[in-house]
């Protein structure tokens, strides 16, 4: 069967009752870890700093538990994050788990026990959290706090698959396209995934909103290469 994206070129899915099996023999997103490099990712909460503070107008590597790779910068109000990796083992059999986490609150990166958003599930593209997610179809820089109130609501608080885009797929694939993500995912063309043009996802804790978008998944932004690599931006509303 056909690889599900195309930088995973030995990876071959099957499908097994409602749920999906990988079997690989090498992949480029299969980054093993040390057991010390998976502690620190594991225990990572005792590890986050107060606050990762950000010049406006100015470049920092992310900081957090297991970062591997990543840069976050400041313009105005808006935070970009880019090449964002977490380090994560794999299972006997499996490709990489990739649970990545972000905490918008202190700029930086999460762990499995302190984070705001998790990015997690098929190629690390399902973005969740235990506080409320929605989204909305609207420029980026015209989104304001008020359009909470209208924003489309995910299925069971989790944003990926948006739609699959091809031939020949397989229907257990075309289950994870709800029309309610932020990518759409081209099947018949190199296996390639593109976020929704103008699709804003929005976070909520309490009060405080953050608006972010995702960019790209793919290292150094270039489509087709070696991924999950995130690049997204986001601002308190």
């Amino acid at each position: 069967m056909k690889n599900l994206f195309n930088s995973l070129p030995k990876l071959s899915l099957f499908a097994v009752g409602a749920g999906m099996v990988f079997i690989t023999a090498c992949s480029k997103n299969n980054d093993i870890v040390s057991p010390a490099a998976e502690a620190s990712l594991v225990a990572g909460k005792s590890l986050v700093s107060p606050l990762a503070v950000i010049a406006d107008g100015t470049t920092e590597d992310i900081s957090g538990p297991g970062v591997t790779s990543g840069t976050i910068s400041l313009d105005g109000s808006v935070y970009t994050v880019e090449n964002f990796k977490q380090a994560y083992s794999t299972d006997p059999g499996q490709p990489a788990d990739g649970n990545f986490y972000w905490r918008f609150s202190v700029n930086e990166a999460g762990s499995p026990a302190n984070y705001e958003i998790k990015f997690t599930g098929i190629a690390t593209g399902d973005i969740t959290s235990t506080d409320s997610l929605k989204y909305i179809d609207k420029l980026f820089s015209s989104v304001v706090a008020a359009d909470w109130a209208t924003a489309n609501v995910p299925d069971a608080n989790t944003i990926g698959m948006n739609s699959v885009i091809g031939t020949g797929v397989p229907s257990a694939v075309s289950a994870l396209a709800n029309g309610k993500g932020w990518y759409d995912y081209y099947w018949s063309a190199g296996h390639l995934v593109l976020p929704v043009s103008g699709r804003v996802l929005l976070y909520k804790n309490g009060s405080v909103i953050v608006a972010f978008d995702i960019q790209s998944i793919y290292e150094d932004a270039v489509t087709g290469g070696a991924f999950p690599y995130y690049h997204f931006r986001y601002k308190t509303l």
